[in-house]
């Protein structure tokens, strides 16, 4: 039977098996595992001395152990005392005669001590301390088989690796368990601390005694560190935190293939919770500042890493001391001190050049600033120790979120930097945390940072994009009151230094040494302080040269180029007002890039339904803001009519040549399509820019993009079909709507009659918001009323009957359908609160009203969503007032 089990277990764990046959192995393991003895014939195959595959015997653990589960549990036919008592045999059998000195194999491979290990567990879970009172007892006796006491190394290193299953089983506060079986623990536990913990611990230390000098030791003293580690969280600490054990420990630091362990045992032995007093007594005697200084660090980055992470426990447990109000001042004192002296090798490791190191005195370093902040909140002054260690975090800060010069600019595409740039942004914090404690420190140290990176002739980039990196958090915490004063002379002084540093910018020849993370930044920089323009218009001028140049919108880095796109226009928009009529010099410099050639992308070429996703979208949309800004730039207030007009025409008339020829062209599948959206997108993107320039509308104007609407429509008519045309129609229109007024109305009611023919059920959502906003602009206006009266039946048939369909379980279909009850209950709140209702009564419209008065009734009583009922019932009970007046 067990040569079966053995053939069935290779064939189920085989890649190169036959389907039907594993499946059948499979089937067969299974049977082994639920069979009432299965467990005994498993046991037996492990236990047997001819040894099997390690794949076999893994397994044959395994049943043993759903055997034992099943016990702990109270499933399935339970073990009588006979059967628990032949497995302990057969368990120390094979450990007496696998695990002892004189053992003739080859030690188990580590993941079957694992194992063992495991099931030992697990049997002793069942068994302590009422059938197996002695169970630490014989295993420490298995230990020194053979030998003096503790000298069986390969029994001491399944001993430790049981002690290290047991703790994961009872005291590992990182698994949830159930009550009952945390109540099951904690008797464990308790039957430990008083029948053997002292022997245990008395244990380890010999074994740390014995082990630590021998050559063979390392895993012996490595394992038995690594248990202090863990079961110091849940026993008597005075066990371990004696000058002899600390002692050995501390000597242990010595041991260079053993320090780290050493270090990861002190880290747990001082994250123990206790009274902040005893805590205190406990780092005293530990006396790291000198232990810590003693130390070679640096000298391998894995244990500087770990004694990092040990002086972050230190420091965090001895804030948190100085946090506590209820303690008498002399232990506060005391805490201070120890503090001041431990600290400076906090912000050592958080200088340390390797990321991953500074990252483990995060946590120290944000909880000494919070406490800082609240210290300063409760109106303490910063002592000058405590100003000293603030003056050092800020400096180290600042060389951290340096780039190195291992490190070059590659906006986010290399994984170094993005991982460089995320620690940066957590730094960003601290510094934000330390503007928030001493405002004139931050102020003074950040200036002197940037002021230095503007001047001198020989700059390296990476100094450059320092002072502007720090220049934007400057400016950041200002601007977001997140950190810097806003009110009062702090406010004023704030606000100095900031405009001296962006006139130093601005002024200076920085962005001459021709890289590109030196001009993004400068240019996000103009964006987010255009109001310091306001004081300083002449530099306009001088600033709008540098977008048009090849260092912003003519860039040769594309993903610069894109991105200068956005910010000229975000410029031109927050500083219209300071342009004057530069509109033609502008539009000249910018004119090579507003050419619109659209490109399909491989993934759309042959979809009917495309949409504009799938293509050419990361340049097209950045794009689009050039086509804005210029709209802004021809109608700021100083650019006269004509020139308006002309400039105008400059942009819309190319436009409309290409719809024009792309429609004369044969067929040409998406591509014409998608250039005809390009066009239609860059109107309408255009219009809004036009809109919001500032300057009144003219009759010209006006006739312009009433040419643009119908050159719009026809398109729509020729390209209906397509949703991505219909999608682009909507946006030209409803930005076309405020510069033609009325005047539109003609042409929308074409357009809506084709866009609700041809519109998915999706497009409904975006449709009925449409139709909203031409309600609110339109309002009273007959031709809306006329326009609304004829398209209402048909608009409501399809609502209803996209919302009759079953979503069949489908997630996003249902997510669907609630966007469209809501977008329907928008518009019919539009209807009503703009003075429409007319039409839900009209002679054309009447049949269908009380299905809406159903609907909404409907919608609003099974809606989960609080404000969607509340608007449905308001709704509700308009609609009913007009039924009674009917």
């Amino acid at each position: 039977m067990e040569d079966q089990v053995e053939q069935a277990v290779e064939i189920a764990l085989s890649s190169n098996s036959d389907p039907m046959i594993k499946q059948q192995a499979m089937s067969f393991c299974n049977q082994i595992k639920e069979s009432e003895d299965g467990w005994q014939m498993c046991l037996s195959l492990f236990m047997n001395a001819r040894k099997r595959s390690a794949a076999v015997r893994f397994f044959a653990l395994q049943v043993v152990d759903d055997a034992l589960v099943k016990q702990l549990n109270g499933s399935g036919k339970q073990l009588d005392n006979t059967s628990l008592l032949y497995i302990k045999d057969a368990l120390l059998s094979y450990i007496q005669r696998e695990y002892s000195p004189q053992s003739g194999t080859d030690a188990d491979a580590v993941f079957m001590q694992n194992k063992l290990a495991q099931t030992i567990t697990l049997f002793f879970l069942l068994s302590y301390p009422n059938t197996w009172p002695s169970f630490f007892d014989d295993l420490l006796t298995l230990s020194s088989m053979g030998g003096p006491q503790l000298s069986n190394g390969r029994g001491l290193q399944l001993f430790l690796r049981i002690l290290v299953a047991q703790h994961e089983e009872i005291a590992d506060t990182l698994i949830i368990r159930s009550s009952e079986v945390a109540r099951r623990n904690t008797i464990i536990k308790d039957a430990i601390r008083v029948r053997d913990m002292s022997r245990l611990a008395s244990a380890w230390m010999q074994i740390l005694v014995q082990w630590t000098s021998r050559d063979d030791g390392y895993l012996v003293v490595e394992s038995c560190l690594r248990v202090i580690g863990s079961w110091v969280s849940w026993i008597d600490i005075s066990l371990i935190v004696t000058p002899q054990y600390m002692s050995i420990i501390f000597g242990i630091l010595g041991n260079e293939a053993l320090r780290g362990a050493a270090c990861d045992t002190l880290s747990e032995i001082i994250s123990k919770k206790m009274k902040s007093s005893d805590k205190f007594d406990l780092i005293s005697l530990l006396n790291l500042p000198q232990t810590i200084g003693q130390l070679l660090i640096g000298s391998e980055v894995e244990f500087t890493e770990k004694v990092a992470r040990l002086v972050n426990v230190v420091c965090l447990d001895l804030v948190r001391i100085l946090d506590e109000d209820q303690f008498a001042s002399p232990l506060k004192e005391n805490t201070e001190n120890l503090l001041q002296q431990l600290f400076p090798f906090a912000i050592g490791f958080l200088a340390n050049e390797y990321d991953d190191t500074s990252s483990e005195v995060f946590p120290a370093i944000s909880e000494y600033l919070s406490f800082l902040r609240k210290e300063k909140k409760r109106n303490m002054p910063l002592n000058p120790a405590r100003c000293s260690t603030l003056t050092s975090i800020l400096n180290t800060i600042i060389l951290k979120v340096k780039y190195d010069e291992s490190m070059d600019w590659s906006n986010g595409t290399d994984d170094s930097e993005n991982e460089f740039l995320e620690v940066r942004g957590r730094l960003r914090l601290f510094q934000d945390a330390v503007a928030a404690i001493d405002e004139n420190l931050f102020m003074d140290s950040i200036s002197n940072v940037v002021i230095n990176s503007l001047n001198g002739e020989k700059r390296d980039w990476r100094d450059i994009e320092l002072g502007l990196f720090e220049l934007g958090a400057y400016s950041d915490g200002l601007r977001n009151a997140a950190a810097l004063p806003t009110k009062g002379q702090g406010s004023s002084k704030a606000m100095k230094i900031l405009n001296d540093m962006l006139l130093k910018m601005t002024t200076s020849n920085v962005l001459s040494i021709g890289h590109p993370s030196i001009n993004l930044h400068y240019m996000e920089l103009v964006v987010k302080n255009s109001k310091f323009f306001e004081t300083h218009p002449q530099i306009v001028p001088q600033i709008l040269e540098i977008f048009v140049s090849n260092i912003g919108i003519h860039s040769s880095y594309l993903q610069v180029q894109v991105r200068a796109w956005y910010l000229f226009y975000r410029f031109i928009k927050l500083c219209k007002h300071l342009m004057g009529d530069i509109a033609e010099t502008a539009l000249n410099a910018i004119g090579d890039l507003l050419v619109l050639e659209a490109e399909v992308s491989p993934k759309n070429d042959g979809d009917s339904d495309m949409s504009a996703d799938g293509t050419d979208s990361g340049t097209f949309d950045g794009r689009l803001y050039l086509f804005e800004a210029s709209g802004i730039l021809i109608s700021v207030e100083p650019v006269p009519d004509e020139k308006q007009l002309h400039l105008l025409k400059s942009v819309l008339t190319p436009i409309f040549s290409d719809v024009e020829a792309s429609l004369s062209r044969p067929t040409e599948g998406l591509q014409q399509a998608l250039q005809i959206h390009h066009d239609i997108m860059a109107i309408g993107t255009f219009a809004r820019g036009v809109n919001d320039g500032g300057k009144t509308i003219t009759d010209p104007v006006r006739e312009q993009f009433l040419l643009a609407s119908r050159a719009i429509l026809v398109s729509l008519e020729t390209l209906s079909g397509l949703e991505i045309i219909r999608e682009a129609s909507r946006f030209a229109f409803a930005r076309m709507v405020p510069i033609l007024g009325h005047q539109i109305l003609p042409e929308i009611a074409v357009l809506v009659s084709r866009l609700l023919s041809e519109s998915s059920t999706f497009e409904l959502i975006d449709f009925m918001s449409f139709l909203g906003q031409l309600i609110h602009n339109f309002k009273g206006q007959s031709g809306i009323l006329d326009m609304l009266d004829q398209l209402l039946t048909p608009l409501l048939s399809r609502v209803f009957y996209s919302l009759s369909i079953s979503a069949n379980g489908s997630t996003d279909e249902e997510i669907q359908q609630s966007d469209i009850k809501k977008a329907y209950l928008n518009f019919m709140m539009g209807l009503l609160n703009n003075g429409m209702e007319a039409v839900l009564t009209s002679d054309r419209n009447r049949q269908i009203f009380e299905s809406v008065v159903r609907s909404v009734a409907h919608y609003t009583s099974t809606s989960p969503d609080a404000s969607t009922k509340k608007m449905g019932s308001s709704i509700l009970t308009r609609l009913q007032a007009i039924m009674k007046a009917m």
